[in-house]
Parts: structure tokens; C-alpha cells; sequence
């Protein structure tokens, strides 16, 4: 089954549109106050009860690349459509590394060999965007600069893609000047049409600029390496050589090779059953045995750059689909086991993936990889993988969610891919809910915690699938199936007057979940006000009950469907997210908030709040689904006039933190003030440090 993400760069429902002029004015008014904000992101693993703190780290994306820096202390891991993680000890722990990063995913990474604050990566996607292509750190990961816009998607790239000259390094400058990248063949995406246009591009100021190598489209779209100025590219149709850093090439093998590796005189490739290795420079080859079997499709080889005897290599195509084995070598090759996974510090189920592999440069025992969206570590030349995640924290949070009405420290949020989890200690730990039975994970949305017990969400058979209502009575051990299909705004909520009355999307009940009859005037609650009034929408009014849900009325008609809601009943304001904008209802009249674009001058607002405690304090999410925005998370603390993008701030020791990007829904703890921030695809963040 392919899970890749409905939102996985997609933006299916979600391409920024401008609103426009719709007859709603923008707020002019000047600020009351200076607005002061301390505080820090912090992440939100799901990490089990009873887990150490090293064990955080859920991963729920798929990771497409790995790059190593000459030391092998630093590590960037690319995710499809989740950005990247900087690791700066081996890859013990991570932490996001997107500053300045507009592109959604990392399809490649690779180091300088001999300046590791000088990084490429080739930004892929899902779907195209024009910002996609190559991109360049020279500070190891932490802020990135767009080198070659491509409008590229590159939904099935997971291949080696860079290769460096190494004899071009200049001393003075500390810079490998000149590198290769070949660009993808026969694109391919989720949605929209990328440009196709196949090619090589060579850098040679060490990535600042690039030009297309003249006549090489029919050597891109390959898995390449190189020696010096030599470069080897396994393609479908042959295996290739250029002696000249990709101006002309040689086919020095027919057939279709899956994978190539190269040191000095010495190569590797393979084919779908056979293992070549040459000694002298591809001229000519021997066969070596293999982990081969009829109708599998062996991928990838990689050798230890420490000690050439060490070698990995996977199986595609295994009579599971998913189930696709990793091999490892001691002896050059001669001999093949299959590896062990250990992934018992795993908290969301453990799937298979393609098996990207990459070698640490001076440690033959040390090589990474990738199993069910989470990375995981060989200490044994590949022989047991382990988990080796803390910090990456990528879960995509599927639809609203809100903090439990009576007992905010409990949490329930639905996934899109991995079902959900529930927290009943502010997000300390979680347990995770199998909602939809199905051992890989399942589609669930506006997820809601009635109480620690009695849980319910909308599970899907797909992420365009019908939202079926399904409740746990047991704290999401076991679930019950009700049949009821949901439609509305994918938003649960309780009551604050009644524990017993909760809503679902569209639904109500007044037993707990027993029993559910369908709302009318309300396609969705969000939230309410310290008398117990309830507030929510329907299409593009805002309504609201005083009376437990069991009636709804209009207090304002937006000029577009209304997608989240919240209140300031000091100042008698109503805050509403339509046409992807931010709006207040004050006075009788619609007001947009004057909140910045993103970069390239789109509003994709996807929720808002205020702390129930100091209403003067307004939260902004955004998520532009196909790139990064620019002003994921907004904080105003003068009552929407003026705002501060939270993203800007930084963490203790000066790192850089961009929790908080792609924000879907945005809420705060009603104890703590914190701001929590679900995400599409970069995981749970909190902020904390609230301006008092």
C-alpha cells in the first residue's frame, strides 16, 4: 500500500489562493502595546510512558536521503515532504535544519569532502515547485540559500544524485569547486506537472552557480559517484562512464543498473540478479554472488569507504511488497546476510522502506539507514540496525484537535498515516492508539479526548476516504466502530457545562459516545468562553449555543467558508480563518488581520486562537503545503493589530529552532499559556515563555 501523504507537498486542498477584494477591510489600527516575546520552541515527541527522553523521536515521514560530513560527526537527513534534520553527533540526535529552506522535501544531500559547512541539497517534492532544485548551506545545514530553481517534483527520488571533483579543492578558499548534479528523468508527482527536462549541471565555484552540461540528457535521471574527475552513472539503460566530470561519457555496461559504488581504481554495480565489480576503472568486470532470487530486484550497493570488504545492498520486490530486505558484506562480497532490524524504541509501527544507505568515512563498522519512516544505525558493518531517531519528529496531526475541556492535560490528536496518540500528562508521554486495526498505521482526523476513557476520531480507508465516527471507552485500547459518516469541518470538541455532551464534525452526543444524532446550524465546534457558550461554524457562518449544542445561532457571515474559529469575550471579538485569511468580527463588521504573506506573497492561513487566560494574545497557522512558508506561526499581543513571526526566534545557545512550520491547527494550553502547534508533516511543537 502506498502511504505517501495526501498533503505530502501535494496541497490537493491546499494551494494558496489570494483572497482578493472581497469587501473586508484591513485592520489600520496603530499598536496599543509593545509586544515582548522570550520564549522557545520545543518539540513534542511522542515518546511511550516508562521511554527514557533519548528515545523521543516518532519520525512519520519518509526519509529520502542522507549525506555525511569528511568526519562523520555530522549528518543531514532529507525527508519527502517533512524538510531536514542536522544531526552534529553521528546521528544520536537531530534537530530540524530548515532555516531559509523553501522547498518541502530533500530528495539529496551532500557534503563538500573537504569543508563540512559547505552542503548541496537538491530540494524535491511530491508535486513541483518552482523552488525546488539545488540548494546551498555554508554553515552545515542551519540556514540554506537557493542556487537553481528547478520546477521539479521528484515523488519517487531516493537516489544518489551529487558527486564532487575532488581534485578541484582549493586550499585558499577551503572549497571543492567543482561538483555534478544529475538532474531527474522521467518526473514524476502527486499533482501539478513538472517541468521534464532531463540534464547535468556543473558547478564550478563550489555551488554557488550552475550551468547545464551541453548534450547530457541522456546521461541524467542516474545513480552516480565519482573518483576524481571520473564519474560512473547506473542508469536503465547501461552503465556509464565520463572521464571528463560528465562533458562526454562511454556506456561501459548494457542492461539496467540499480545502483554503482566507486574508490580509486575499484567500482561496484548491480542489476536486478547480478553483483560487477572492477578493478580497473570500469574496463573490466567479474561477477560476484549475491543475495539474489527470480523476480527481486537487488538496489543500491554501497561499500565502506573505510574498509572496502564492507558492503550493504537491499532487495526490492520481496513477495510482501513492504518487505524489503537489507544484505551486508565482510568479505567484499563474497558472502551476504541478511541484517537485522532493531527498532524497539520505535513508537509508531515500523514499515519497510527503500534501503538508502550511507557509510561513515572513517568508521567501518558505522553505516545509517531508513526503516518505516524512523532512521536507524548500524554499529556492526551492517550486520543489526537500530533505532537512532531521537528528535526527529515528523508526525503529520490529521484534521483539528483541542485540548480535553475538563482535563486539558489529556490530549488525543488523529494522524493521517499512523492513527494517533493520546497524552494525559501535557505531552510528556503518549501511548498510541491503533484506531483503524491495520498493523501499518491508518488515516484518522479531529481526534478528541472527552476525558482520559472515552476517545473518539474519524478513521479513513484513504486520505480522501469517508470519515467514519469510531470511539474507545478504554483510553484507546479498543475501539468501537459506529458506522456514522462524518461530514463538516474535521474539528472535535467537549462541553464545558456537561461531561457528558462531546461533538464530532458534524455530530453531537449527550452520553458520553454512546449515542450521536446529527447537529443542525453546526458543521463543527471549536471552542468557547468562560460562561460555558460554545462556538464553531457552519459553512461560512460562525455560530454559536448556549445550550449545550443542542441549538446554534449566526453571529457573523463570512465571505467564505469558515474553517476555525476563536474568541475574545473581553473585547466582544470574534477571530475566523476563511479564504485562507485571517479575519476579526468587531463592531459588526468582518476586518482582515494585517498579518504579512509568505514569501512569495500568498496568505495560507489555516487556524487561529487565543489564550483563554489573556484573550489579548492571537495565534496564527499557516501552512503552504507545497513549499515552506515563510510565517508559519504568528503571535499578537495587542489583540491582532500587530505581529511578531515566532519562527525568527531563537533557542538557548543561539541554535536556530523552526518548530512550528506548516502549522495546521494552533491552540493554548489553558494551565500552562504554551502554544501548541500541530503540523502538516514537521511534528508537534509547543512554545513556550509566553509574553505575560
Amino acid at each position: 500500500m502506498d502511504r505517501r501523504n495526501f498533503y505530502r507537498g501535494s496541497a490537493l486542498i491546499g494551494v494558496a489562493i489570494l483572497s482578493g477584494a472581497m469587501g473586508v477591510a484591513l485592520m489600520t489600527q496603530k499598536p496599543t502595546e509593545t509586544p515582548v516575546w522570550d520564549g522557545r520552541w520545543e518539540p513534542i515527541p511522542l515518546v511511550a510512558a516508562g521511554k527514557a527522553p533519548e528515545y523521543a523521536g516518532e519520525g512519520g515521514q519518509w526519509p529520502r536521503s542522507i549525506g555525511v560530513d569528511s568526519t562523520g560527526k555530522r549528518v543531514i537527513l532529507g525527508i519527502d515532504v517533512g524538510g531536514m534534520y542536522r544531526s552534529e553527533d553521528s546521528g544520536a540526535s537531530w534537530q530540524p535544519s530548515n532555516g531559509g529552506y523553501d522547498s518541502r522535501g530533500v530528495v539529496a544531500v551532500s557534503f563538500d569532502p573537504r569543508n563540512s559547512n559547505r552542503v548541496i541539497a537538491i530540494g524535491g517534492n511530491s508535486s513541483p515547485f518552482a523552488q525546488n532544485g539545488i540548494w546551498q548551506s555554508l554553515n552545515g545545514g542551519k540556514t540554506w540559500v537557493n542556487r537553481l530553481p528547478v520546477y521539479m517534483g521528484g515523488l519517487n527520488e531516493w537516489r544518489e544524485q551529487i558527486v564532487w571533483d575532488t581534485t578541484s579543492y582549493d586550499a585558499a578558499t577551503k572549497v571543492t569547486k567543482r561538483a555534478l548534479w544529475s538532474r531527474i528523468k522521467n518526473d514524476s508527482s502527486g499533482w501539478g506537472t513538472p517541468e521534464e527536462h532531463p540534464a547535468l549541471y556543473r558547478t564550478e565555484d563550489g555551488g554557488a552557480t550552475w550551468a547545464e552540461v551541453p548534450n547530457s540528457a541522456p546521461y541524467a535521471g542516474g545513480i552516480v559517484r565519482a573518483v576524481g574527475q571520473t564519474v560512473y552513472s547506473a542508469q536503465p539503460d547501461g552503465l556509464f562512464r565520463s572521464k571528463n566530470f560528465g562533458t562526454t561519457w562511454t556506456r561501459l555496461r548494457t542492461g539496467s543498473f540499480t545502483g554503482v559504488d566507486a574508490q580509486g581504481t575499484s567500482l561496484w554495480a548491480t542489476t536486478a540478479q547480478e553483483i560487477f565489480k572492477s578493478t580497473d576503472g570500469g574496463d573490466s568486470f567479474t561477477t560476484l554472488p549475491g543475495p539474489s532470487q527470480s523476480g527481486h530486484i537487488l538496489k543500491n550497493i554501497k561499500v565502506s569507504p573505510a574498509d572496502p570488504l564492507r558492503m550493504v545492498l537491499w532487495r526490492d520486490q520481496d513477495p510482501n511488497y513492504w518487505d524489503w530486505r537489507r544484505f551486508y558484506s565482510s568479505d567484499g562480497g563474497q558472502t551476504w546476510n541478511q541484517s537485522t532490524l532493531d527498532t524497539a524504541k520505535a513508537f509508531l509501527p515500523v514499515n519497510s522502506r527503500q534501503g538508502i544507505f550511507c557509510w561513515h568515512p572513517t568508521n567501518k563498522n558505522v553505516v545509517w539507514s531508513m526503516v518505516g519512516d524512523i532512521l536507524i544505525k548500524s554499529t556492526d558493518g551492517g550486520k543489526t540496525f537500530r533505532w537512532s531517531n531521537r528528535g526527529y519528529n515528523g508526525v503529520f496531526v490529521g484534521g483539528l484537535w483541542a485540548f480535553s475541556v475538563r482535563t486539558p492535560s489529556t490530549v488525543f490528536v488523529g494522524s493521517q498515516d499512523y492513527n494517533g496518540a493520546v497524552t494525559i500528562d501535557s505531552g510528556r508521554t503518549w501511548k498510541y492508539t491503533n484506531v483503524s486495526g491495520n498493523g501499518w498505521g491508518g488515516f484518522t482526523y479531529g481526534g478528541y479526548a472527552l476525558d482520559p476513557n472515552v476517545l473518539w476520531v474519524a478513521n479513513a480507508d484513504s486520505w480522501g476516504g469517508k470519515r467514519i465516527l469510531r470511539v474507545s471507552r478504554d483510553g484507546g485500547i479498543s475501539w468501537t466502530d459506529t458506522g456514522i459518516e462524518l461530514s463538516g469541518l474535521q474539528s472535535s470538541y467537549g462541553d464545558p457545562r456537561n461531561a457528558k455532551v462531546g461533538f464530532a464534525f458534524n455530530h453531537r452526543t449527550t452520553d458520553a459516545g454512546l449515542i450521536w444524532s446529527k447537529m443542525t446550524g453546526c458543521s463543527g465546534v471549536m471552542t468557547h468562553t468562560p460562561d460555558g457558550t460554545l462556538y464553531g461554524a457552519d459553512d461560512r457562518n460562525v455560530v454559536r449555543s448556549t445550550d449545550s449544542g443542542a441549538t446554534w445561532s449566526v453571529v457573523a457571515t463570512a465571505e467564505g467558508d469558515v474553517q476555525d474559529v476563536a474568541v475574545d469575550p473581553k473585547r466582544n471579538r470574534v477571530y475566523a480563518v476563511f479564504n485562507e485569511r485571517a479575519a476579526v468580527f468587531s463592531g459588526g463588521a468582518w476586518e482582515y488581520l494585517p498579518i504579512p504573506t509568505n514569501q512569495v506573497g500568498w496568505h495560507s492561513v489555516r487556524s487561529v486562537c487565543v489564550d483563554p487566560a489573556r484573550p489579548h494574545l492571537v495565534y496564527v497557522g499557516s501552512a503552504a503545503n507545497l513549499f515552506i512558508s515563510s510565517v508559519p506561526v504568528l503571535a499578537s499581543s495587542d489583540a491582532g493589530r500587530t505581529w511578531t513571526n515566532l519562527t525568527l526566534n531563537r533557542a538557548p545557545k543561539g541554535e536556530e529552532r523552526d518548530g512550528g512550520k506548516e502549522a495546521m491547527c494552533v491552540r493554548v494550553h489553558p494551565r500552562t499559556g504554551d502554544l501548541w502547534v500541530t503540523t502538516n508533516c514537521f511534528g508537534i511543537w509547543k512554545y513556550v515563555r509566553l509574553p505575560r
